[in-house]
């Protein structure tokens, strides 16, 4: 099982990476205008630096997680707790302008760099860490 938790671990570590690195290109976006590749982030300081704070906090203990201990799975836990309230909270909007537009009769088209995609991807591939929690009584102190 522990090998399970540590995979987990690795996985979490690459994901807040890149989190890290979409942040740091949506505050170069915001600086330099609109960056043109696949899930291009929106220019949006704040957004990127929530980005950022968020793959900081995954990153910032991966190693006492992969060494089973409770420092490592309390930063990882507060990374998916911030991950899942940025990524919900997006979804919501996206679903809030869908329903609007579904009531007032206008087309909706979606747009990438108004909704965060990167934010909502990286909340969506993070959400198997959270079978991690599931396996807490396996952790040291």
């Amino acid at each position: 099982m522990s090998e399970k938790i540590r995979l987990i671990g690795i996985y979490s570590a690459i994901i807040g990476s890149m989190y890290i690195l979409y942040g740091m290109l949506e505050i170069i976006a915001w600086a330099a205008g609109e960056l043109a590749f696949p899930l291009s982030p929106s220019p949006d300081i704040f957004a990127g630096f929530i980005l950022v704070v968020i793959g900081s906090i995954l990153l910032y203990r991966v190693r006492d997680l992969l060494n089973m201990r409770y420092e490592g799975l309390s930063f990882f836990f507060v990374g998916l707790i911030l991950s899942a309230i940025i990524g919900i909270m997006y979804l919501l909007i996206m679903g809030a302008d869908l329903l609007d537009a579904t009531i007032i009769g206008e087309t909706w088209a979606f747009d990438s760099a108004a909704y965060n995609l990167p934010a909502i991807v990286l909340f969506i591939l993070l959400l198997p860490g959270w079978l991690i929690i599931k396996e807490r009584e396996e952790f040291g102190e």
